[in-house]
């Protein structure tokens, strides 16, 4: 009889530890659910862009000047002839890029307005009256260029290159007097490059260097035909807002 109520003890006691054990993990409240962390959008150059800017260009070249009836040198008589001028310049631009990795691929096109103004003189032939002298102005030009960049982030470094137009006027005298004007809308290549930075909201900065070359077409005083090369360089700054 002892020994029977010593199991009934034993058993009623691992009935209540199992009662308790169980109160116990009902009792546990269940592991906390830890919220994913926020994680910053990476910033990217996708997308449409316009804006403006402002800049400075200078220009210089040489050549040989050719006698083709207005001269009284020789038709064919040939002389040099240079020239060089600067101006402020100012625009517009548009675009698109897209962004792969860190690379950068885009299209922009823009439209200056042109202050750029400067001397040019030369000869067909020895004597006054074979010498003119005048002024050559670029009135307006544009460009159409991919762009090839690397971005750090907000900061993309870029190289640039298309085509350009360009339009120029020159207005002179011969050595006898004689007025002269002319103006040509020609085409050429570009090439550059630069850095762009991107600020607050949808809005960047760029800092900008471009080198055109000579157009297919320029202004040549009547009667003659010029042989030569023209190098003008553009430094400019702009904003652009980001769509």
């Amino acid at each position: 009889m002892k020994r029977n109520l010593v199991s009934a003890v034993a058993i009623a006691a691992a009935m209540v530890m199992g009662g308790v054990a169980e109160a116990a993990d009902i009792r546990q409240p269940p592991p906390a659910v830890k919220a994913p962390a926020y994680v910053e959008p990476l910033f990217t150059w996708t997308g449409f862009y316009i804006g403006g800017n402002i800049g400075y260009g200078w220009s210089d070249g040489s050549g040989t000047v050719t006698n083709t009836g207005f001269f009284p040198a020789a038709i064919g008589a040939r002389g040099p002839v240079s020239g060089d001028g600067d101006g402020i310049l100012g625009g517009v631009q548009i675009g698109y890029n897209w962004q792969s990795g860190a690379f950068v691929y885009g299209i922009e096109t823009d439209f200056q307005f042109s202050g750029g103004e400067g001397d040019f003189r030369g000869r067909v032939a020895p004597g006054a009256a074979n010498r003119f002298a005048g002024t050559a102005k670029n009135e307006w030009f544009g460009t159409i260029r991919g762009r090839l960049g690397y971005a750090v982030d907000t900061w993309l470094v870029y190289v640039t290159g298309g085509g350009a137009y360009t339009h120029n006027k020159i207005d002179g005298v011969t050595g006898t007097g004689v007025p002269f004007s002319a103006s040509e809308t020609g085409w050429t290549w570009t090439v550059g490059g630069g850095v762009e930075a991107a600020l607050w909201a949808n809005w960047s900065v760029k800092a900008e260097y471009l080198y055109l070359a000579t157009p297919d077409s320029v202004p040549t005083p009547v009667g003659t035909s010029i042989d030569g090369d023209v190098d003008t360089h553009v430094i400019r700054v702009g904003v652009n807002y980001r769509f």
